[in-house]
């Protein structure tokens, strides 16, 4: 997993220390660095209290602490992004890897829990389980509202919205009214290269199936249910698609993991007959090629979610609620 914010920084004032380009008896102030780096103050103040915990700097009767752990000299000028890029390092931190890293991590759980039961959701507690800023959270948060998995009640509270029976069918009935629509659409538009490519990467996954990744399946299944489907050239009707996403996590969490692989075909057949229309400009063959898919599919999907529902109790992570379990 990708380092976190306070891992990266800490690596960073670690480093710029030992080099000579924070020198002892440097004042370290929370506003300053957190300016440098781009990122709230608190991670900074964290990060500071490890490193004095750890004897590498000190506290003073000024505000903020001196680089050392007793130093005879106060040093007072503010940092810039020179003293770190100075060192050998970067006046920077990756946000992108560390945040998605974290968001993929709490979306299982979450997703996992939401078979399940009614529950609710600390933005509190999911901040200090993640040893992240609430700016994180809080962006982590946003990402799986989008997705429909979660839905913000109050201040600092957010409920998990339930995958259960009547909402799975409910969301097998969007896809079906809007995405035939789409793929018609796209027909018209999506280039034969990108067609070879998902009908490559079908055969491939087939010929290695079923000793695949989890992860790969769930490539593939957004090969059709959301690459093709942009094609279709209405940003309205996506961001409506996106909402759906949880039948797609449903597989997503559970095969390969929760749950042993199908022993047939997951779903390799049905979506080359649909690219194969695609091929040969047949949007009324595509569209109802892929109606008959999810069709098909809510059956299989309805049937594992019940087997894991009734597979034993989950334990929640400690930032979840159990309003009502089944």
């Amino acid at each position: 997993m990708a380092k976190t914010l306070k891992d990266q920084l800490y690596d960073a004032l670690l480093r710029s220390m030992a080099s000579g380009h924070l020198e002892p008896g440097l004042v370290l102030l929370e506003g300053n660095i957190a300016e440098i780096f781009g990122m709230s103050r608190s991670p900074v103040r964290q990060t500071l209290g490890r490193l004095h915990q750890e004897g590498t700097i000190s506290r003073f009767e000024g505000r903020g602490f001196l680089v050392g752990r007793d130093p005879h000299t106060i040093v007072r000028r503010s940092l810039t992004a020179a003293d770190f890029r100075a060192a050998g390092g970067r006046a920077s931190v990756k946000r992108t890897d560390s945040w998605r890293a974290l968001a993929e991590k709490v979306e299982h759980d979450i997703v996992l829990c939401s078979m399940k039961g009614r529950l609710e959701l600390n933005e509190l507690q999911l901040a200090k389980s993640l040893d992240v800023s609430r700016a994180t959270t809080y962006r982590i948060l946003l990402q799986l509202q989008s997705l429909g998995v979660v839905e913000k009640i109050k201040y600092s509270s957010w409920n998990v919205v339930p995958l259960d029976d009547e909402r799975l069918h409910q969301l097998y009935d969007a896809r079906r009214q809007l995405e035939p629509f789409m793929i018609a659409r796209a027909c018209d538009r999506i280039p034969d290269a990108a067609i070879r490519r998902y009908l490559d990467r079908l055969d491939q996954a087939q010929t290695r199936y079923p000793e695949v990744q989890a992860s790969q399946l769930d490539a593939l299944e957004n090969d059709l249910h959301h690459e093709a489907l942009e094609h279709g050239g209405n940003a309205e009707i996506l961001i409506m698609l996106q909402r759906t996403r949880p039948i797609l996590l449903i597989s997503k969490h559970l095969l390969g993991g929760e749950i042993e692989l199908p022993p047939g075909d997951p779903f390799f057949a049905a979506h080359r007959q649909v690219f194969e229309a695609m091929q040969s400009r047949r949007p009324a063959l595509a569209g109802s090629a892929l109606h008959q898919h999810l069709e098909a599919s809510e059956s299989l999907v309805q049937e594992r979610l019940a087997n894991f529902r009734h597979s034993g109790e989950l334990e929640a992570p400690g930032y979840l609620r159990w309003l009502s379990q089944r």
